[in-house]
């Protein structure tokens, strides 16, 4: 029963993400549906090794993953900031008339 909760969290945040990255076209919900996708593989990782009982396992591939998360967070945000600098605005369309 658990773990038919967890499944149906993990597809639904995963789904959410996904249509947030195709459906958007501002930087900042891009990377807020990135942090969806990523929770959602968290989660999965730990119903895994729920599961397969090496929760010790799954404990630092989260681990490593919440790492890997504030890096990419970190590079979105700054190249984010950089982008309303130069145009004024976070839409993504505007980053193909970027030049140099």
């Amino acid at each position: 029963m658990l773990l038919t909760l967890f499944v149906i969290a993990i597809v639904l945040l995963a789904a959410i993400g996904v249509y947030c990255i195709i459906a958007t076209h501002s930087m900042i919900r891009v990377l807020i549906a990135l942090e969806l996708i990523v929770k959602a593989v968290t989660l999965l990782i730990a119903a895994a090794g729920t599961v397969n009982g090496q929760m010790a396992l799954a404990q630092s591939y989260i681990i490593a993953l919440i790492i890997i998360e504030v890096v990419v967070t970190a590079v979105g945000a700054g190249i984010t900031i950089a982008a309303h600098a130069k145009n004024g605005t976070v839409d993504l369309r505007d980053l193909t008339k970027i030049k140099g």
